[in-house]
């Protein structure tokens, strides 16, 4: 929607972000206008924002081999005899 200036407001009140400013930089009336809307009554194209870049800090993935007797304790299962290896002993 486009602004107006006030029927009442001095001649050359033009917009700001704090409200409408004469040309002696007094506010004469408090109101919040966007760029956009400043833009768009002074006849101009309001510029396109900066992109915003996120920068992601994710932890690294660390994979590991848990041996059967490993998991079993921390899960609470049991294993069966077939399971669990036997270390060999030198003869």
């Amino acid at each position: 929607m486009a602004i107006k200036t006030p029927h009442w407001a001095p001649k050359g009140t033009h917009p700001t972000a704090k409200g409408w400013m004469t040309p002696s930089g007094e506010i004469v009336k408090k109101q919040k206008f966007t760029a956009e809307q400043i833009a768009e009554w002074h006849g101009v194209s309001a510029p396109a924002p900066a992109p915003v870049v996120q920068t992601l800090h994710e932890a690294p993935v660390v994979e590991t081999v848990v041996a059967p007797e490993v998991h079993a304790f921390h899960s609470g299962e049991e294993l069966e005899a077939a399971e669990v290896e036997e270390p060999e002993e030198d003869k």
